[in-house]
């Protein structure tokens, strides 16, 4: 349970066991997956290919005035840029298909699982933060590992390859970068653990807002009678500051 600002009581599962088990979600979805994975690993080695094509274009056009690199380079610029765009488009739609229909599975299951369920469930938690929990929670809890897995596979090929040719250039200023690489790794844990205690008092906060302005909406006959109106709307405004304040800390901590 949470308190009022829907800050979270307890500890959940470990960002490693969730993301598990969100990955035997897609099992049935392996196909689109694959090739969602496939664009996205050739969306970031094309990353790379920017700064070792700049360099001798760049070079050739406006230093050497060779005319066969100025006749190419527009030509592999456009083929590029064009590869590019296309498997960010796959990729994108793609994970967002996949992601959908987990999102639609979990919504399956879960509603099967709250009809199943017996008074006494539903008397120990609130209506509004099952909701919260079908219609919020389970949306946010995937399209944050589809992010995770986005910045694990594109983030992590575009930076080796980065790496590699900057090694190419100059090998001392990569061995520099590399020294700094144990601080970065460390304010990167830090923030992750930071985002994943954020989001979660988020989700709940949202289940408590949800909460109220269904209770405003059922006892609006009450409400007016014992005019009760700005009780409820401070009540309300509320918890959606929180909700507000939960998102920012997200957006800094992400």
């Amino acid at each position: 349970m949470s308190n009022e600002t829907g800050a979270p009581s307890g500890p959940g599962m470990t960002g490693r066991e969730l993301y598990l088990r969100l990955l035997k979600r897609v099992r049935p979805y392996w196909r689109q997956f694959s090739g969602a994975l496939t664009a996205m690993v050739v969306l970031a080695l094309t990353e790379p290919a920017i700064p070792w094509l700049m360099k001798p274009m760049l070079d050739g056009s406006f230093v050497e005035k060779d005319p066969e690199i100025i006749f190419w380079s527009p030509i592999l610029l456009i083929l590029l840029f064009s590869i590019r765009g296309i498997m960010n488009f796959i990729s994108g739609v793609a994970f967002e298909w996949v992601a959908g229909k987990v999102v639609l599975d979990l919504r399956k299951m879960m509603i099967e699982r709250i009809l199943t369920m017996g008074t006494a469930f539903f008397d120990a938690h609130a209506t509004g933060s099952l909701i919260s929990k079908v219609t919020f929670n389970v949306n946010q809890v995937t399209m944050a590992a589809t992010k995770v897995l986005t910045t694990l596979v594109k983030d992590t090929i575009i930076i080796i390859g980065l790496l590699a040719y900057m090694l190419y250039l100059n090998w001392l200023l990569t061995l520099a970068v590399f020294l700094a690489m144990p601080v970065i790794v460390i304010a990167v844990r830090y923030l992750a653990i930071r985002l994943r205690r954020v989001n979660r008092s988020l989700q709940q906060t949202m289940g408590v807002m949800t909460q109220v302005l269904e209770e405003s909406i059922r006892g609006h006959k009450v409400i007016k009678i014992f005019e009760g109106r700005p009780y409820e709307q401070r009540r309300f405004m509320e918890r959606a500051n929180w909700v507000r304040r939960y998102n920012m800390k997200s957006k800094v901590a992400g």
